[in-house]
């Protein structure tokens, strides 16, 4: 015969991440602003149909978010809005109104206490969490002055943690964009070395009639070349992965070759 599962006199805590925090926050100020705005005068008796109504509002709420056997549900749920003391009037009536309403309004304001408890953990927790590298480093990149082309191709696979990839597209974009400002079809390796190549360029970066600009041309030209060999290719052809903060660097520097094909010349 199967025997009936023990709930723990502990239940586990729960495990929120930091995308379920932030989910969170905003349903904790729905239930706070219901449970301000309630109106406490509408409440005739024990018992009001609203105020349970509202009660289970906040406790569903707090299910969602936490799960039912954890105990920040059992820390923070309520089982009744109904505070006030079973006293008899001296007219035999039951408890006094004014009693009443004391016990829901002191109910509500536990309610309130709890949530706004609730919302500073989470979001103490959220900017724990944005100490970490990877958050640092979404924070860095973000502030980065990166060409609208790279930033397009690479920032949310770099903001969701795939480096490696926001790298990979980054070179992509890159080859596109000097496709287009060079009117040529090639592609990848070649098509650097042709369209900023210091013999015949389709696209001039420096003065050519000077020693010092054709070797700036050709600077530029290996650069262009390296981005393509020593970046694309290695992820193109392997299971590659790079660190955070090299990849906010490789990327700064595809943006900054973005913003040479925009300088450049026919």
């Amino acid at each position: 015969m199967a025997k009936t599962p023990v709930r723990p006199a502990t239940p586990p805590s729960a495990n929120l991440s930091a995308e379920d925090m932030r989910k969170a926050l905003p349903k904790l100020e729905r239930r706070a602003v219901e449970l301000r705005g309630f109106d406490l005068r509408l409440i005739l008796g024990r018992g009001d149909d609203r105020a349970e109504a509202l009660r289970k509002k906040y406790n569903n709420t707090l299910e969602e978010i936490f799960g039912a056997d954890t105990r920040q549900f059992r820390e923070y749920s309520i089982d009744t809005f109904d505070w006030a003391p079973m006293s008899i009037s001296i007219a035999g009536g039951g408890t006094p109104l004014f009693e009443v309403h004391d016990g829901y309004r002191r109910a509500i304001a536990d309610a309130l206490a709890n949530l706004q408890t609730i919302r500073e953990i989470l979001e103490e927790r959220l900017a724990d969490q944005g100490q970490e590298p990877d958050a640092r480093a979404v924070r860095a990149f973000g502030e980065l002055d990166i060409h609208p082309v790279i930033r397009e191709a690479s920032s949310k696979l770099f903001e969701d943690g795939h480096h490696a990839n926001a790298v990979f597209e980054g070179c992509k974009a890159l080859d596109l964009h000097v496709q287009s400002k060079s009117g040529s079809s090639q592609t990848g390796t070649p098509l650097m070395q042709t369209v900023f190549s210091p013999n015949a360029p389709v696209l001039k970066v420096a003065d050519l009639t000077t020693s010092t600009g054709k070797d700036e041309q050709q600077g530029m030209m290996y650069l262009f070349a390296g981005a393509m060999l020593g970046l694309r290719n290695p992820r193109a052809h392997s299971l590659k992965t790079d660190d955070p903060e090299r990849a906010i660097e490789y990327i700064a520097f595809l943006s900054m070759l973005a913003k040479v094909t925009d300088g450049a010349r026919k």
